[in-house]
């Protein structure tokens, strides 16, 4: 999985094209987190630069 997190793209000096809000359900429940993989991967498999906000993230 190609994604980094907002920090580490501003570090790099680059921005994603695509920033993913994964939010806290992926974090609890397995159906979401199952999405939340397959969605990544489609976005791998696009070659789409995609980024999360990591440890600023919060719950929706």
């Amino acid at each position: 999985m190609a994604g980094k997190t907002l920090a580490a793209w501003a570090a790099a000096g680059e921005k994603p094209e695509v920033l993913y809000w994964v939010g806290c359900a992926a974090s609890f429940d397995d159906r979401a987190q199952r999405v939340a993989r397959a969605f990544v991967k489609l976005l791998d498999a696009a070659g789409v630069k995609w980024g999360i906000l990591g440890t600023e993230e919060t719950c929706t």
